[in-house]
Formats: C-alpha cells, structure tokens, sequence
C-alpha cells in the first residue's frame, strides 16, 4: 500500500474510541538502519465541538505494531490491552 493511499484515513483509537485525526496529521518515525516505520506520532486526541476542533497540546506516540487494521476509511490501534 502506498503512503498517497492511506493519508486520508482517519486514526481512530480502539481502547477509547478517540479520532487521533488523519495519517496526513501525523509524523512518523524510522528505525535508521532498516528504514522501516518504527511509530506514528498522532495528535493526543482530536475532540469536536460543532464545527470547530480543539487544538491538541500533545502528541501521542503510537507503535506501527499497536495498528490493529488499516481499513477502507480509517485506521484503528489499540493503545492498550483490552481487559481480560
């Protein structure tokens, strides 16, 4: 898959059901020697509030192994384990 056809899916959180925005908000961080994708770092949350969205404070650190699926609109990580 290319990046060109994944940047606009939204980045939604499984644990909580948090939008984190789309890929095309995010920064992602690569492992120097292999060039592989290591994490995404997304904003903390995007919450909406009508039309307008707070501006995140912080970014949240996700690891590209977190990514549960990356579907047709969206793609879902599981920021932490389910409860047993």
């Amino acid at each position: 898959m290319l990046l060109s056809e994944i940047g606009n899916k939204e980045i939604v959180d499984l644990s909580t059901g948090c939008s984190h925005g789309e890929l095309w908000d995010a920064e992602l961080l690569f492992e120097r020697k292999s060039g592989k994708i290591k994490a995404v770092l997304v904003p903390s949350s995007i919450q909406s509030t009508g039309l307008f969205h707070k501006a995140p404070e912080e970014l949240c650190q996700l690891p590209w192994s977190s990514i549960v699926v990356i579907g047709e609109d969206m793609i879902i990580f599981q920021s932490y384990p389910p409860n047993p």
